[in-house]
Protein backbone atom coordinates (compact mmCIF):
# COMPACT_ATOMS: atom_id res chain seq x y z
CA UNK A 1 0.00 0.00 0.00
CA UNK A 2 1.15 3.52 -0.69
CA UNK A 3 2.13 5.76 1.67
CA UNK A 4 -0.50 8.16 1.34
CA UNK A 5 -3.23 5.75 2.90
CA UNK A 6 -4.80 8.28 4.69
CA UNK A 7 -6.44 9.44 1.00
CA UNK A 8 -7.53 5.82 0.04
CA UNK A 9 -10.69 5.05 0.82
CA UNK A 10 -12.59 1.18 0.72
CA UNK A 11 -11.48 -1.77 2.64
CA UNK A 12 -9.18 -2.92 -0.27
CA UNK A 13 -7.46 0.44 -0.56
CA UNK A 14 -8.43 1.24 -3.94
CA UNK A 15 -10.53 4.11 -4.06
CA UNK A 16 -8.94 7.97 -4.61
CA UNK A 17 -10.16 10.99 -5.77
CA UNK A 18 -7.92 12.25 -7.56
CA UNK A 19 -7.42 15.80 -6.44
CA UNK A 20 -6.31 14.07 -3.05
CA UNK A 21 -3.55 12.61 -4.67
CA UNK A 22 -0.01 13.89 -4.31
CA UNK A 23 1.09 16.10 -6.92
CA UNK A 24 4.52 16.21 -9.54
CA UNK A 25 5.14 19.39 -10.67
CA UNK A 26 6.78 18.71 -14.34
CA UNK A 27 8.63 22.16 -15.14
CA UNK A 28 11.89 21.65 -17.44
CA UNK A 29 14.49 24.00 -18.53
CA UNK A 30 13.03 26.91 -21.07
CA UNK A 31 9.15 28.11 -20.82
CA UNK A 32 7.95 25.20 -23.49
CA UNK A 33 6.80 22.56 -21.05
CA UNK A 34 4.74 22.91 -17.35
CA UNK A 35 2.26 20.62 -16.17
CA UNK A 36 0.81 19.21 -12.75
CA UNK A 37 0.30 15.40 -12.54
CA UNK A 38 -1.91 14.01 -9.59
CA UNK A 39 0.37 10.59 -9.07
CA UNK A 40 -3.16 8.04 -9.01
CA UNK A 41 -1.57 4.85 -10.03
CA UNK A 42 1.56 5.20 -7.99
CA UNK A 43 -0.95 6.33 -4.44
CA UNK A 44 -3.43 3.17 -4.89
CA UNK A 45 -0.67 0.30 -6.46
CA UNK A 46 -1.46 -0.10 -9.56
CA UNK A 47 0.67 -2.93 -11.03
CA UNK A 48 0.12 -3.17 -14.96
CA UNK A 49 -1.24 -0.16 -15.95
CA UNK A 50 -0.11 3.53 -15.62
CA UNK A 51 -2.26 6.81 -14.73
CA UNK A 52 -2.33 9.63 -13.60
CA UNK A 53 -4.63 13.25 -14.09
CA UNK A 54 -2.24 15.66 -15.35
CA UNK A 55 -3.30 19.29 -15.88
CA UNK A 56 -1.05 21.46 -18.68
CA UNK A 57 -0.82 24.84 -17.60
CA UNK A 58 -1.85 28.00 -20.38
CA UNK A 59 0.81 27.77 -23.15
CA UNK A 60 2.86 25.08 -22.35
CA UNK A 61 3.39 21.37 -24.02
CA UNK A 62 2.90 18.19 -22.00
CA UNK A 63 6.30 16.34 -23.23
CA UNK A 64 8.35 15.82 -26.02
CA UNK A 65 6.50 14.73 -29.54
CA UNK A 66 6.98 11.12 -29.27
CA UNK A 67 5.49 7.56 -29.91
CA UNK A 68 6.22 4.21 -27.85
CA UNK A 69 6.75 0.42 -29.22
CA UNK A 70 5.20 -1.49 -26.09
CA UNK A 71 3.22 0.93 -24.53
CA UNK A 72 -0.24 1.57 -25.62
CA UNK A 73 -1.92 4.98 -25.04
CA UNK A 74 -5.52 6.41 -23.81
CA UNK A 75 -6.09 9.92 -22.99
CA UNK A 76 -9.68 11.25 -21.84
CA UNK A 77 -10.08 14.87 -21.78
CA UNK A 78 -11.97 16.13 -18.25
CA UNK A 79 -11.63 19.73 -18.62
CA UNK A 80 -10.26 22.71 -21.22
CA UNK A 81 -9.31 22.38 -25.14
CA UNK A 82 -5.97 21.65 -26.51
CA UNK A 83 -4.29 21.12 -29.78
CA UNK A 84 -3.22 17.40 -30.70
CA UNK A 85 0.29 17.12 -32.74
CA UNK A 86 0.36 13.94 -34.04
CA UNK A 87 1.47 12.11 -36.93
CA UNK A 88 4.58 9.48 -38.37
CA UNK A 89 7.09 10.18 -40.72
CA UNK A 90 5.69 11.45 -43.65
CA UNK A 91 2.05 12.66 -42.43
CA UNK A 92 1.51 15.07 -39.25
CA UNK A 93 -1.50 17.16 -38.18
CA UNK A 94 -2.90 19.51 -35.42
CA UNK A 95 -6.21 18.74 -34.19
CA UNK A 96 -7.90 21.10 -31.15
CA UNK A 97 -9.36 18.38 -28.33
CA UNK A 98 -11.95 19.24 -25.64
CA UNK A 99 -13.64 17.68 -22.93
CA UNK A 100 -15.22 14.31 -23.59
CA UNK A 101 -12.78 13.43 -26.46
CA UNK A 102 -10.78 10.13 -26.07
CA UNK A 103 -7.04 9.76 -27.97
CA UNK A 104 -5.66 6.67 -28.28
CA UNK A 105 -2.57 5.37 -29.48
CA UNK A 106 -2.02 1.79 -29.82
CA UNK A 107 1.08 0.18 -29.13
CA UNK A 108 3.70 0.00 -32.43
CA UNK A 109 1.81 2.09 -34.76
CA UNK A 110 4.64 4.86 -34.85
CA UNK A 111 2.01 8.15 -34.52
CA UNK A 112 4.24 10.61 -32.52
CA UNK A 113 1.70 12.81 -30.36
CA UNK A 114 2.02 15.91 -27.93
CA UNK A 115 -0.56 18.02 -26.36
CA UNK A 116 -0.31 22.31 -26.18
CA UNK A 117 -2.36 24.25 -24.34
CA UNK A 118 -3.14 27.60 -26.29
CA UNK A 119 -6.34 28.46 -24.27
CA UNK A 120 -6.03 30.82 -21.51
CA UNK A 121 -7.01 27.92 -18.51
CA UNK A 122 -5.86 24.78 -17.18
CA UNK A 123 -5.92 21.72 -20.04
CA UNK A 124 -6.80 18.57 -17.76
CA UNK A 125 -6.89 15.44 -19.07
CA UNK A 126 -6.86 11.41 -17.60
CA UNK A 127 -3.68 9.60 -19.23
CA UNK A 128 -3.29 6.01 -19.22
CA UNK A 129 -0.91 3.15 -20.68
CA UNK A 130 0.69 -0.06 -19.78
CA UNK A 131 3.71 -0.39 -18.50
CA UNK A 132 5.97 -2.33 -20.55
CA UNK A 133 9.49 -2.01 -18.50
CA UNK A 134 11.50 -2.96 -22.15
CA UNK A 135 9.39 -0.02 -24.09
CA UNK A 136 11.14 1.59 -26.26
CA UNK A 137 10.22 5.58 -27.03
CA UNK A 138 10.89 7.52 -29.92
CA UNK A 139 11.03 11.70 -30.39
CA UNK A 140 11.08 12.54 -33.77
CA UNK A 141 11.93 16.32 -33.08
CA UNK A 142 15.53 15.30 -31.35
CA UNK A 143 16.13 12.15 -33.27
CA UNK A 144 16.51 10.45 -29.22
CA UNK A 145 15.30 6.90 -28.49
CA UNK A 146 14.78 5.93 -24.85
CA UNK A 147 15.20 2.46 -23.70
CA UNK A 148 13.32 2.18 -20.73
CA UNK A 149 14.37 -0.97 -18.79
CA UNK A 150 17.84 1.10 -18.75
CA UNK A 151 16.74 4.23 -18.58
CA UNK A 152 19.10 4.72 -21.33
CA UNK A 153 18.26 7.76 -24.00
CA UNK A 154 20.43 7.22 -26.84
CA UNK A 155 21.01 9.56 -30.64
CA UNK A 156 19.51 8.08 -33.81
CA UNK A 157 22.79 8.65 -35.64
CA UNK A 158 25.39 7.71 -36.38
CA UNK A 159 24.06 4.03 -37.01
CA UNK A 160 26.21 1.42 -36.17
CA UNK A 161 26.61 -1.71 -37.69
CA UNK A 162 26.11 -5.21 -35.66
CA UNK A 163 29.59 -6.39 -35.16
CA UNK A 164 30.79 -2.48 -34.79
CA UNK A 165 33.38 -2.47 -31.95
CA UNK A 166 33.25 -6.29 -31.74
CA UNK A 167 36.73 -8.77 -31.82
Amino acid sequence: MSENKEYVRGRFGNILNYKQAPTQRWEWPGDRYGATGYEVARTIDAKDLGFSVVSLDPGKRSCPYHFHHSEEEMFFVLEGRALLRQGDTENEEQIEVSAGDFISFPAGTEIAHQFSNTSDGPFVYLALSNIVPGDVCEYPDSDKILVRKTRMILRREPKLEYFDGEV
